[in-house]
């Protein structure tokens, strides 16, 4: 009696709302179109140098320069990168993984390797999530994902304008608090009135198992909720903020704290729960996440496909939501990325109508979604992970698992219709 009360209970609450979505989530009943105004976009796409910047799979944009986490060796990366299930650590007798770090000035489209003189030479850097904060004009700090062999970490460097290396300045290891799987991140801007950096940033951590191909199969399958959030600050060390997430993946936040002034978006961040076809919005306060209504969710936005990162615009516009239309041929494409495509597909929601408080629990209303990118054949790049634009520019920009190059397109082909900018 107990057996079949949990069997009802497991389909109810796992296996039946995933059912009723399954068809448009994987694909199968999807409208392979992307918005009219962004109909001939692909036509206007040229790859930023495609012989570099391999498997980019994040990338953050502050005022013209791009950064980007990308891949130095495919067979490597293939073998040892824990997001896509690949845990052969065999490299050879004394290999290293060196990932490489750039910047592209998106005005002259100059590339530049970042070196990293001081990072360890007998420590891996395998490249995942990222994220940049401004500490002060032209000093940045850059917080990146790091699957070493030994643990998957976050690496702490500074950048100065004008240089071409960063400063490793700490390894940050949350294993020990169940941060075993560490995905993405978001820094928190740092307070105009502290140009101190408190090193204070939150990540995903997608799944509870590390290396179990069957944990991993039943995170995968029955969609567990074992992703969670976590924090860090100099005062905290790693806290757990958020769990019961079905792959807690893509997180993004605003910029700068001059988006605080549209009350409906004070100090708001998004995470991707990417087996639910969700983004939540969480809203904290800088310094007390882990104080009593410092960390509170405020609502979920459902859509239609598997997201995997998050960015917001430099106007703090748009949400844009990036990841894969068909996730079935995901692992296929991995290991035959020549043979099988893998569709692409690049949304963004409008963060400017989310609307007024209502209730009296800090609730907001729906918004405006428009399609940018629904590319089944991968004629833009295969399996997308990051995406953003920036409509002052009238530039898109996309990468991702196995793209080559970073992507940049014209957001509008042509001038959008009086419609769509309203």
């Amino acid at each position: 009696m107990i057996f079949m009360a949990a069997m009802v209970l497991l389909v109810a609450y796992l296996i039946l709302p995933w059912a009723l979505r399954y068809p448009v989530l994987l694909g199968m009943t999807r409208v392979w179109e992307p918005d009219r105004q962004f109909a001939h976009l692909r036509e206007t796409c040229l790859p930023l140098h495609p012989s570099r910047l391999h498997g980019c799979e994040k990338f953050k944009i502050v005022g013209n320069i791009l950064f980007a986490a990308c891949v130095a060796n495919w067979d490597s990366r293939r073998k040892w990168f824990p997001p896509m299930g690949g845990f052969d650590a065999s490299l050879g007798e004394g290999g290293v993984i060196r990932d490489r770090l750039y910047m592209v000035d998106l005005q002259t489209k100059e590339l530049t390797l970042l070196l990293m003189p001081d990072f360890p030479k007998d420590v891996d850097f395998c490249v995942h999530g990222m994220d940049i904060v401004q500490v002060a004009p032209g000093d940045f700090s850059i917080y990146m994902v790091n699957h070493r062999r030994d643990a998957s970490v976050v690496e702490s460097f500074r950048y100065r304008s004008g240089t071409g290396a960063v400063q490793h300045l700490a390894t940050y290891n949350g294993t020990q608090n169940g941060l075993v799987n560490p995905n993405d991140i978001f820094a928190v801007p740092v307070s105009s009135s502290d140009g101190s950096p408190q090193n204070e940033f939150f990540v995903t951590n997608d799944h509870y198992f590390r290396s179990s191909k069957i944990g991993r199969v039943l995170e995968r399958y029955l969609r567990l909720p074992t992703g969670s959030v976590y924090y860090h600050s100099v005062s905290t060390g790693f806290r757990k903020v958020e769990s019961r997430l079905s792959n807690a993946n893509g997180i993004a936040g605003f910029p700068d704290h001059k988006f605080n002034s549209a009350p409906a978006l004070v100090n708001m961040m998004f995470v991707a729960s990417i087996l639910e076809g969700t983004v939540s919005a969480y809203r904290y306060v800088p310094g007390k996440v882990t104080e009593k209504g410092g960390f509170v969710k405020i609502r979920d936005f459902t859509f239609d496909f598997v997201m995997d990162n998050l960015a917001i615009s430099q106007d703090g516009r748009w949400l844009y939501l990036t990841g894969h239309g068909e996730p079935g041929n995901l692992d296929r494409h991995w290991r035959a990325p020549n043979n099988v495509p893998s569709a692409s597909v690049s949304y963004r929601m409008s963060l400017i109508e989310l609307g007024a408080y209502f209730g009296n629990k800090g609730e907001i209303g729906e918004s405006r979604i428009e399609k940018i990118v629904v590319d089944r054949m991968g004629l833009i790049g295969n399996a997308s992970t990051t995406a953003v634009g920036d409509d002052n520019l009238n530039k898109f920009w996309i990468s991702g698992l196995t793209f080559h190059g970073i992507m940049e397109c014209n957001l509008y082909a042509n001038e959008p219709d009086e419609e769509d900018t309203d």
